[in-house]
Order: C-alpha cells, then structure tokens, then sequence
C-alpha cells in the first residue's frame, strides 16, 4: 500500500508447535479445532472445565505456560482472571514464545508484557483487546515493533453483528419467559436471575 517493495522475511512453523489456550469455552473449542488443522500440539487451560475434545490436552496453568511455543488468552474477563498474565506468568513462558489476547485487556498487565517483550522471554505479541479506549489495545504497545495491534475487530464483520443483535433479542425472550438462554455461563448459579424469574410468574 506504501508503494514500497516487500521485503521477504523468515516465518515460523505452525506445525510441530505446542499452542496453549487459556479458557476452554465456545472460542476457545474453536480455536483448539484450527490449531489442530494446522498440525499443532493443542494444550488447554480451564480451572471450570473437566474434561476436552479428542487431541486437546487439558493441563495446569504453569504446565502451559512453560510448554507453549503460542499461548492464546481466551478467559473470560471476572475478578479472578484481573491481571492473570502478569510479570509471574510472563517469566515462565518458553524463550521466544508468542502471546496473543482476543478476550479482555484487563486479563494482561501491561507494564508485566512490556518488560517481557523488551528483556525476553517474549517474542512477539498480537493484540486485538487492550487497555485503551473501547478495550482497544494501548498506544504504548501497538508501536511496539514485537507487537501486532488491531483495534478490537475480532468480531467486526456485517454477518457477526446480525448475529449478535438477534441472539441478544432471543437471550432476552428467553430470560422473560423464565427460561435459561442458550450459551449461558454458570447458569446453575444465577441467584439473581431466579429471584427475579420468580417475581415474574403469576
């Protein structure tokens, strides 16, 4: 697009390597499947999830992060996952791994992934939810030139908005009408959703 000549660089194999997803949810089956595609070893992290697909090994926390020539943030954003992949985390990944974030910017310290980018063991990161306005990633860290930065668009295309808008209206008609919607998390646990169910019925 600049009208400049492109110079060829050295790429990196997907297959042989050992990607490790952190949360084992619908994205995260996903991605463990095209993983799997392409040739890879498919670890998995999910301290709520008891059992994975065929060819996708559910393991501890530092066994991934340890194992992983590619970890791939996929948890969901609570109180618990606030700050998971810190200066801890980011020291006992593999020399020269990768780490990408498509959940939330607030699950990475960012100061913690900065340092591990500059003094290693990160080899690069990609980045679409960060910090920055609208969960976008910071400044900082897409001029970083060991970063690829996209502003949030994970999601972002006509048919996935569509999506989104009619599953939201189906979630609600399923909530008044005092059923569980589908793709609901934890729903044996929604205290509140049940309390106010119940205030509904006649």
């Amino acid at each position: 697009h600049a009208g400049l000549e492109a110079n060829a660089l050295m790429g990196r194999e997907l297959r042989g390597a050992t990607v490790g997803v952190v949360g084992y949810g619908h994205i995260g089956r996903q991605v463990c499947a095209l993983a799997q595609a392409f040739g890879m070893q498919v670890l998995a992290h999910d301290p709520h999830v008891q059992a994975a697909d065929p060819g996708v090994s559910l393991v501890p926390w530092e066994r991934l992060l340890s194992e992983s020539d590619h970890v791939v943030c996929l948890a969901p954003a609570t109180a618990e996952t606030e700050n998971l992949f810190n200066a801890k985390a980011f020291a006992q990944m593999k020399p020269g791994a990768w780490f990408i974030n498509a959940a939330r910017g607030n699950l990475v310290d960012e100061v913690a992934l900065r340092h591990a980018l500059d003094h290693g063991p990160l080899a690069g990161a990609a980045l679409d939810v960060g910090r920055g306005p609208d969960q976008t990633p910071s400044l900082d860290l897409a001029l970083h030139p060991q970063v690829i930065a996209t502003p949030h668009i994970g999601g972002l295309t006509p048919a996935a908005t569509e999506h989104q808008a009619l599953e939201t209206v189906a979630q609600t008609r399923a909530l008044l009408q005092g059923m569980t919607p589908e793709g609901a998390v934890n729903a044996p646990n929604a205290s509140r959703w049940r309390a106010a169910t119940r205030t509904l019925q006649p």
